[in-house]
């Protein structure tokens, strides 16, 4: 048998499939959540949709669309993903109000601080382009699937001057 298997061409490849295939499973079978080890993951976050979500983007004073990836190096899932974390921090001290319903006021800081962020980490190359937009406004687009429609919803959230912002 191990003449077999040193002489078994992609021997790596072949402890990789038993390893992944039979040993990782049997060793994870009597945990909280049997096989919840990449690839032996059922991905839950894929299961079901929601009814109803949003996404964000940035537009400049003179109401044209702030692309987020070239201005500010990142990607426009990571701005919704800071907005995100600051509404679920200011929801807190709310009780009993979902974060798609939250008011507008808490909506503006959250929106607000996320804007101040992307300032933070524009690259220096980009800074002049920045100051240029003027203002920058943080759009909050509500999306619902309601009697077999799609309803779209665009609010501005927030806004910051960059004109005068000094960066760290």
């Amino acid at each position: 048998m191990m003449r077999y298997l040193t002489g078994l061409r992609f021997r790596y490849h072949w402890f990789l499939v038993v390893l992944m295939g039979a040993i990782i499973p049997l060793a994870t079978s009597n945990t909280e959540k049997p096989g919840e080890f990449y690839p032996f993951s059922n991905f839950p976050m894929y299961s079901r949709f929601e009814p109803e979500t949003y996404y964000v983007y940035v537009k400049s004073e003179k109401g044209d669309v702030v692309p987020v990836g070239p201005m500010f190096g990142r990607s426009i899932s990571d701005l919704k993903k800071a907005y995100d974390r600051k509404l679920s921090n200011l929801k807190k001290t709310i009780k009993g109000v979902r974060k798609i319903d939250m008011p507008a006021d808490k909506k503006m800081e959250a929106a607000r601080d996320s804007l101040q962020w992307l300032v933070e980490i524009t690259p220096p190359v980009n800074v002049a382009k920045l100051s240029a937009l003027g203002t920058i406004h943080l759009h909050e687009v509500q999306i619902e699937y309601e009697d077999g429609k799609i309803n779209k919803t665009d609010t501005l959230v927030g806004s910051l001057p960059v004109q005068s912002i000094k960066r760290p």
